[in-house]
Parts: structure tokens; sequence; C-alpha cells
């Protein structure tokens, strides 16, 4: 299989570089495409006031990548479509460092790559291992490749993409997957500001901090939940969404106002 791999974190990053290692071990054919610097957060931005430059990039194997000095969503767009050499059968954006849970993949450039390729009709997945004092990347790369191994049998319809999340510890093997959906709320995130010498303030985000074991008192029901029990969790994401009851009933009752 010809996979396109990207990230948000850059080409050196050790996500990248494990996951290109790992996939190209198991047989797949891998060509890297990803920004030439991090660019975290960056969420589905293109760039539009300028051309986007790529510059041909040395792999550790001595293979072609590709450094775009650009966004997530730039890269996949420049990949399936000028840099690519081969057709494309898959788009990785991974391994990310850290989580993409919940509300968070809106802000994700990571999450954003898959959701671009998925919106042009590939298969799309997502790839995230959860931050820790020393980071086992071996393992997150066995996680992510058995995933990889399994995308053929799922049967996903064209336009969805995945979003995988390896928690650092485990509480169960390595194939045991949960499908889930996103949480939905946002993070109770806050600013906390420090004056500066020009008299503006400054404000830095803050997270409250999150219990070690979540006291649910039921089966979780979306990705933060079974992250915090140490799941891994696969979670089916759209590049757009539109409620389709809300869409009914406002037509209705659009049709209803103006024949009255």
């Amino acid at each position: 299989m010809h996979i396109l791999l990207t990230n948000d974190d850059g080409l050196l990053a050790p996500g990248l570089l494990a996951a290109y290692a790992g996939l190209k071990a198991r047989g797949h054919r891998v060509t890297a495409c990803a920004p030439d610097s991090q660019r975290s957060a960056s969420s589905h931005s293109v760039t539009l006031d300028r051309p986007v430059k790529a510059a041909p990039w040395t792999m550790p194997d001595g293979a072609l990548g590709f450094a775009v000095y650009g966004t997530p969503a730039d890269c996949v767009r420049l990949g399936l479509t000028a840099l690519a050499r081969e057709p494309v059968d898959l788009v990785v954006s991974g391994l990310n460092d850290d989580t993409n849970l919940g509300f968070d993949i809106n802000y994700s450039g990571t999450v954003a790559a898959a959701l671009e390729a998925a919106a042009a009709g590939y298969p799309a997945l997502a790839a995230s291992f959860e931050r820790a004092a020393v980071m086992d990347w071996d393992l997150a790369v066995q996680v992510l490749a058995a995933v990889v191994d399994s995308l053929k049998t799922w049967q996903l319809a064209p336009g969805l993409a995945v979003n995988l999340n390896i928690p650092a510890r485990l509480t169960a093997g390595r194939e045991d997957w949960f499908w889930t959906r996103t949480k939905p709320e946002a993070n109770a995130d806050y600013y906390e500001g420090a004056p500066h010498p020009d008299g503006s303030v400054l404000y830095r985000r803050r997270r409250p901090l999150e219990p070690d074991v979540p006291d649910l008192g039921r089966e979780p029901d979306n990705d933060v939940e079974h992250a915090l029990l140490g799941h891994i969790t696969l979670s089916p994401i759209l590049p757009h969404s539109c409620p389709e009851a809300v869409l009914a009933r406002l037509a209705a009752a659009g049709r209803g106002l103006q024949g009255a």
C-alpha cells in the first residue's frame, strides 16, 4: 500500500520518523510530505496569500520526501495533487506528540490533514500518542501499524476519516480498540494574565487538572473518558457535517413562511 505520511510537527518530529520507519518495515511504500517546521494547532488553515514552497527532503533511509513551507492541509493538497509520484492508497497524519481528543480536534493540524484527505475522497487516519516522560514510540508504531492493516476490512464510506489516540500506558492489549464518539463539549480552559512592561497584559491558557482515574459510574461514552481509562480509541470523523433533522425542520418552516 502506498501511504502519504504527514503531520503538524514537522519532518524532523520523532513521531513522524517513527511512523515512517515502522510503516516501511511492514512493507508499505511511504511518501513523507510534511511541514518544514512546527505547525501545531493550525487547524484546517491553508495558504492563500503566497505561493507554497515545497522542497525535496532526504529521509533517513535515503528516500525522497518533501518539506512544505505551509500548513498540514497544504501538505495533503500538494502531496495528493503534485508531489506523490504514484497513486496514494491511504493518508496517515502522525504520529502526533500528544493526544487529539474531544473538542480539541477542531484545533488540531494533525486531524485537519486527515480531514483534508477524506474530503478529497481518500481513506485517512489521524494518529496521536499521549505525551509522557519517556515516549515509547515502538509501542505507538505497533498500534498504528495494526490499525493501518485493519482499515481495509472496515469498509469505511468515502469522505470519512478515523481519529486514533494511543495512551502512554495501556490498560488493555495493543489491538483492543474502542470505537467511540468524540466528546462534543469544549474543554473548561481558562486564562491567567500577567502585566507586561509596555502596559499590556499577557494571557496564558490554562487547563484544569483532570483526575487520574475518572469517577464515571458508568461505561465511558466518548474518547476523552476512554483515554482517561488507558484505552486506545478510534473515532470516525467527517470533514463537514449537517444535522439533517434540523435542516429538514428549518426548510419546512421556511416554506411555510413563504406560502403564508
